[in-house]
């Protein structure tokens, strides 16, 4: 199975022995959070907290919608289940700080026009979530992720988490500021 992220991984890596989401998502988040956490001061010009941006995904939002923690208990293989708790266990850790302005960026599925094993289920997606399926979100384009991303590091009011509303809400704002 290993073999098969080169198919659905945006940089076609394939991952190593030590390739856990632990080692992978954690433990490389909280690294950066500590080292932020014990620089003096900050660049950027931010005021108080240092703008940090963190993909995780809309899943770790499950817990809080309806239906959503069933899903994941009942129905959700075991790799799901380390991935959102990593993903979850960052989240925390980043929104804990008193140093760190935190954007939790919770995309669904992303894709762009040339990931070709993913643009069958984009519609399923779409259509469960526009009709309500609770523990469903819209899909999100890469290039809406990234501009809400920068939109976010930019935007000091940004911080906590950035479903696919507001990162469409974001890309919004970002494009009109380069007009």
């Amino acid at each position: 199975l290993a073999n098969l992220n080169t198919i659905v991984s945006g940089s076609g890596s394939l991952p190593g022995e030590d390739s856990t989401y632990d080692n992978i998502t954690r433990q490389t988040m909280f690294n950066v959070a500590d080292a932020i956490e014990k620089k003096p001061s900050f660049p950027f010009g931010a005021k108080e907290k240092f703008p940090l941006c963190f993909v995780s995904a809309a899943e770790a939002g499950w817990p809080e919608m309806t239906g959503g923690s069933i899903v994941e208990e009942k129905l959700a293989p075991e790799w799901l289940k380390k991935y959102l708790a990593a993903k979850r266990t960052v989240e925390e850790r980043l929104t804990g700080s008193n140093k760190i302005r935190a954007a939790i960026y919770r995309p669904s599925l992303i894709w762009d026009w040339t990931k070709f094993d993913v643009l069958p289920v984009i519609p399923v997606f779409n259509i469960a979530s526009a009709v309500g399926v609770p523990f469903v979100d819209k899909t999100v384009r890469v290039e809406t992720l990234a501009d809400a991303i920068v939109q976010g590091i930019a935007d000091e009011d940004v911080e906590g988490v950035q479903r696919y509303m507001q990162m469409e809400k974001l890309q919004k704002t970002f494009n009109q500021s380069k007009i």
